[in-house]
């Protein structure tokens, strides 16, 4: 990316102009409706009495006596110039009707009940809603009191439907409140579509850096951000991020070939020291068998090299299962295994190996009568728990004891803690006991100090099983490693 580009306005600039435009507006269309407003007022203004909205309704109680006076005769239809002078039919509209629903005559002809009963529990029920007014059936009845049929009224409850006279008054009292709002609501029209023009202007190269850091999440940076102009503040911010993309690359592509060539190396090293170091381990224990002249001072010497020569293959072995766990395509091998078989099969190595330092070697296995079986890689398992056992058996005194405790769990994954009574981790290093090549200070010297792989190598066995592993002192004394893995 170039240069930023000085004609492009500073966001600030853009927001204060977007808001004295809309300022603008605002005021500008509220003059218009002000004056468009005094106009109106001057054609429409009248000194008319407004009813109330419930004005008809109000009437409904005189109508209603009239009623119960005339009785029955009011079913005839001559009746109907008579009762038209009691009902203002220009705000209620009514239908009078038999005993059976059928309409006799009135200015509302939408027929309503079909028969008597259904009549009778539409008086009962009194007033109800239907089309946006209000329903009053009112019972007719002869002098005995029975019913002979019933008026329907039908009225509104609103300035509007009371006024019927007075509907541009009405308006124009409308009108005035919106005039009161009107400045709010055109601020808020030209403020929502400054709004959403600025939103569509800065949209797209929000998405564009968006989609940018995904990319660099993935360690894809093989890609270069456009050039945007809509703003100084964005222009800048992009050209940084462009920046930040480069060296990103840069540093990532300095990292892989450095990797590269560490592996490249320790392949090396493993291939050129294995052959020298069978040889020699080879002649040492020949020497050692033919038991020549001073042998008091040849053995010592000659086990000290079969020590040593045993000391750096494991090394070497070491190297290579690191070089080989960190290749891209390294895969485990998962398979059915019946974990109790497992279980029991390693428990006996560990107990035959801790024999040699007298070491009380115990495990339980909970709700062992059970059969388990899982889809684990069981070598690589099998690795791990080596790597935890051995160092425990080589940091336990003579007499100690290790216990090996394994759970399954209800969501199937399974869990492993050791624990033993030697010297623990060091509480401030403990965090750095899974890092490659880390040894403590106290645990560096003497044959058994190795490269300090072992638990890395753990780490990343179980973190391919989907699982963790962590250590911890135990408040007894000793270290205590617990170890998670998820079937494969």
């Amino acid at each position: 990316m170039g240069k930023v580009n000085r004609n492009n306005q500073t966001l600030r600039r853009r927001f204060i102009t977007s808001f004295h435009f809309v300022l603008f507006k605002s005021i500008v269309a509220t003059i218009l409706t002000w004056l468009l407003l005094v106009f109106s007022m001057s054609m429409l203004f009248s000194t008319n009495k407004l009813n109330p909205a419930n004005y008809y309704e109000q009437q409904l109680p005189t109508i209603e006596k009239y009623i119960d006076e005339v009785g029955e005769s009011i079913l005839f239809s001559n009746s109907q110039d008579r009762l038209e002078r009691v009902i203002p039919i220009e705000g209620i509209d009514y239908q009078v009707m038999d005993l059976d629903g059928q309409i006799i005559y009135g200015t509302y002809q939408t027929k309503l009940v079909d028969n008597g009963e259904e009549l009778k529990r539409n008086i009962a029920t009194g007033v109800t809603t239907q089309g946006g007014g209000f329903i009053k059936f009112y019972p007719i009845q002869n002098e005995q009191g029975i019913l002979q049929g019933a008026v329907v009224f039908k009225y509104g409850l609103s300035l509007l439907t009371s006024n019927p006279h007075n509907k541009w008054l009405i308006l124009f009292c409308s009108m005035v409140l919106l005039l009161v709002i009107a400045p709010f609501k055109f601020f808020y029209l030209f403020s929502y579509f400054s709004g959403k023009r600025l939103s569509r202007e800065f949209e797209r190269p929000f998405n564009e850096m968006i989609e940018s850091t995904k990319k660099i999440k993935e360690q894809d940076l093989d890609f270069t951000l456009p050039v945007i102009n809509y703003s100084v503040e964005l222009e800048q911010l992009a050209q940084a991020f462009e920046e930040m993309r480069s060296a990103l690359k840069d540093s990532l592509n300095r990292q892989l070939q450095l990797e590269k060539e560490r592996r490249e190396m320790i392949a090396a090293i493993s291939h050129d020291l294995r052959n020298p170091l069978t040889i020699i381990q080879g002649h040492a224990e020949g020497l050692l068998e033919s038991r020549k002249r001073r042998q008091e001072r040849l053995e010592p010497y000659l086990q000290t090299i079969i020590r040593n020569t045993n000391y750096a293959s494991h090394l070497i072995a070491e190297l290579n299962e690191m070089a080989l766990i960190e290749k891209p395509t390294f895969t485990l091998n998962p398979k059915q295994t019946s974990i109790n078989q497992f279980v029991q099969i390693k428990a006996e190595e560990y107990q035959r190996l801790c024999v040699k330092k007298c070491i009380d070697f115990q495990y339980q296995m909970v709700n062992e009568d059970e059969i388990y079986m899982r889809v684990i890689d069981q070598e690589r398992i099998s690795q791990v728990l080596d790597n935890i056992v051995t160092n425990s058996i080589r940091y336990t005194p003579a007499n100690g004891k290790i216990a090996w405790i394994i759970t399954m769990n209800p969501d199937r994954s399974i869990l492993f803690d050791i624990f033993d009574n030697g010297p623990g981790f060091s509480s401030e290093k403990k965090q750095y006991v899974f890092d490659k090549y880390y040894q403590e200070e106290s645990k560096k010297s003497g044959v058994n100090g190795l490269l300090g792989l072992g638990l890395y190598i753990a780490k990343e066995i179980v973190k391919k099983h989907g699982g963790e592993i962590t250590v911890n002192n135990r408040e007894i004394g000793g270290a205590h490693v617990k170890v998670r893995i998820c079937e494969l």
